[in-house]
């Protein structure tokens, strides 16, 4: 997942046994992928900020051949760990999805679950997109998945509360996670504080992360501005259309 790297240190993104725990329910979107993919024409993927390899391995064992770009090392080896406990094939690349160059083309290029939030600046976005059209051809498809902000909730007053609780699989432990945003409404961008913490109280962590708030007038700007047309834009991981109640903006592009 792309980052400030001056963050990225004092972020959830060092510890993927972590991540995993506390994401242990996002499993909603993966037949959403599987179906891209089977509907698609060709096999070659390319998934920019996979993580610890939650989709790649869906993908893979419906016959995908799949290349995962990630900015953490430790995410990088923990994927690919877990794909080959799955007696699966790795091909996982540690890089950042603003500038990358594989030297390939892939029918299907993707940023799922929120990733594409974490490119903070016009220019950030603009130079993730001018990469991934390189490694377009004629037929490729670009699907770029992420949440509407809640206006509501960026503006209400910033205070602590409850965000979700995980078990901790190195020792079973209940974890629970407190929440803390932080948003500037000039640049759009939302300073997240997320406080780990156990049942006792005895010891918190403090991790922090941010993410720019992209709206769809902005989405459907800078996208256009890049060459792409926009095919599609769902508001749901059951492909319905976007409206003005949906929660997710999912688009579908091409060259």
């Amino acid at each position: 997942m792309t980052l400030d790297l001056s963050e990225y240190k004092n972020s959830i993104y060092h510890n993927p046994q972590r991540y995993d725990d506390q994401y242990w329910w996002k499993k909603n979107d993966i037949e959403f992928w599987k179906n891209i993919y089977n509907q698609g024409k060709g096999e070659k993927v390319l998934e920019l900020g996979c993580g610890t390899g939650r989709l790649a391995i869906p993908l893979i064992k419906c016959g995908a051949d799949y290349t995962g770009i990630e900015i953490s090392q430790e995410f990088c080896d923990y994927a690919e760990k877990k794909i080959i406990s799955n007696g699966l094939k790795p091909n996982i690349i540690n890089e950042d999805f603003r500038d990358f160059n594989t030297n390939d083309q892939y029918d299907i290029i993707f940023i799922g679950f929120n990733t594409f939030l974490h490119l903070l600046t016009d220019s950030d976005a603009f130079q993730c997109l001018e990469s991934v059209k390189k490694h377009m051809h004629s037929q490729s498809l670009f699907y770029i998945d992420i949440f509407v902000p809640d206006p509501l909730f960026l503006y209400s007053p910033e205070k602590r509360v409850k965000n979700l609780e995980y078990v901790d699989s190195a020792n079973n432990k209940t974890m629970y996670v407190d929440e803390i945003c932080h948003y500037d409404k000039s640049t759009e961008i939302n300073k997240v504080t997320w406080i780990y913490y156990s049942k006792n109280k005895a010891k918190e962590e403090k991790y922090q992360f941010t993410m720019r708030m992209y709206y769809p007038d902005t989405m459907n700007r800078m996208i256009t501005d890049t060459g792409l047309h926009i095919n599609r834009l769902w508001g749901d991981h059951d492909f319905n259309e976007f409206n003005e109640s949906s929660e997710l903006q999912i688009y579908e592009c091409q060259l």
